[in-house]
């Protein structure tokens, strides 16, 4: 689908979702709530839908074509549950990749990946001598000019394994910093001899910046007795190199899992959710989302905040969140679940990631990451694909935060 297309099914679908949604054979609210009662039914519906983002569109980032089918996609998921459904249409300067990447330490190519956001390289490339740096926000090394002595391009390296895209924004830098490469850890010791021996680095990804260019975040809602609001996000974009089955396509899937299952019925707070584009490129989606909200008057009606964010890494649910008495509900709910799994709080408050945007709402929040399954290295990778995703942790985040929004909503 062509993204003008996308753009005018946006402007359509806030107009007609509340209506389409909406309508029931009864007349009342839809309810969807039968298609995950049971934890067969649960899977089934992860499957299906890990098929239709990961496996038929591949990797779905921000602005792009895919990105516009898996928005749709969802758009169509939360339309059977929630009365008003709308796509969040915004413009920014996009970035994409033009050619494929490469790196030769001198006569020996290894595996990397551009920063996305950072600038590409002249068509020749940008060829010079490798050396360590400083004080370069975490970033360890820097291809100097031979004849000049400039820095010309920054290369990192791996957090977890082989090579994978970070974002500018990693290392503190600016859309449209130096050249960035991203190295795995198995070539750290070819990079240190580089730099001993003074071999040549040759590094060449041809970029672009495309302004004016659209994307959306999925919203969906069910309007409570109260204006008062419990808000789910995640983030459905991926970054341009991974399917993202575990970062974070099952977490949107697991959010709309609770959609389904809480339809039907007038809660008494008003229940939102979001799939955000963008995450993984600065958080766009969900700066966007935060400032509509404020413009029309009603951040400050958000009471609680739940942000899932890869909660398929293990099957201890890793809390973030500064509100004890949402952590010590968490920890009840788990005991008496009796869920596999721990949760472990994290010495952050709630507001990570797509949740920042909305410390100002006053809400209570929680991020939720997970741990536990030596499967990190799949982060970024091509390899985060429908069967490396265990059914598990989505049928343990489920269970747990069902019962935790339920609590909310008879609190």
């Amino acid at each position: 689908m062509k993204r003008r297309a996308f753009v005018d099914l946006a402007g359509k679908a806030a107009l007609l979702a509340p209506f389409i949604a909406g309508c029931s054979i009864n007349g009342g609210l839809p309810d969807n709530s039968q298609q995950v009662a049971t934890p067969e039914k649960r899977r089934q519906y992860l499957d299906s839908l890990l098929k239709k983002l990961c496996t038929e569109l591949g990797p779905h980032p921000v602005g792009s074509p895919e990105y516009d089918r898996a928005a749709l996609i969802v758009q169509s998921e939360m339309q059977m549950s929630l009365p008003q459904v709308f796509l969040d249409a915004f413009t920014f300067e996009k970035w994409r990749l033009n050619s494929e990447p490469e790196l030769i330490v001198g006569e020996q190519r290894l595996e990397t990946y551009p920063g996305h956001g950072a600038s590409g390289t002249p068509a020749a490339g940008i060829s010079g001598v490798l050396r360590k740096i400083e004080d370069q926000g975490g970033i360890p090394y820097g291809v100097f000019d031979q004849a000049s002595g400039e820095m010309r391009a920054y290369l990192t390296l791996s957090q977890y394994g082989r090579a994978v895209p970070r974002p500018y924004y990693s290392f503190g830098k600016e859309i449209k910093c130096l050249p960035t490469f991203n190295v795995g850890r198995q070539d750290e010791p070819v990079l240190e001899e580089a730099i001993e021996k003074q071999t040549l680095v040759t590094l060449k990804a041809l970029v672009d910046f495309i302004p004016d260019s659209r994307t959306g975040n999925v919203v969906g809602s069910l309007p409570g007795r109260s204006k008062k609001e419990i808000l789910f996000l995640a983030h459905l974009d991926t970054v341009y190199s991974s399917p993202g089955a575990n970062d974070n396509t099952a977490s949107v899937v697991a959010m709309l899992m609770l959609a389904h299952a809480l339809s039907g019925v007038k809660p008494t707070r008003t229940l939102t959710f979001v799939a955000t584009t963008g995450e993984e490129y600065g958080k766009l989606g969900a700066l966007h989302y935060a400032e509509r909200r404020r413009a029309e008057g009603s951040l400050g009606d958000i009471e609680f905040l739940v942000n899932l964010d890869s909660v398929t890494w293990g099957p201890n649910m890793k809390i973030n969140t500064a509100d004890d008495r949402l952590m010590e509900l968490i920890e009840d709910i788990d005991r008496d679940l009796g869920l596999e799994g721990t949760p472990v709080r994290d010495g952050r408050d709630g507001f990570q990631l797509d949740a920042a945007p909305f410390r100002e709402s006053g809400a209570r929040a929680v991020y939720v990451n997970s741990t536990g399954y030596s499967i990190e290295y799949l982060w970024h990778r091509p390899e985060d694909t429908p069967e490396k995703v265990p059914a598990d942790c989505v049928e343990i985040w489920f269970r747990l935060f069902e019962e935790f929004t339920r609590k909310l909503l008879s609190a």
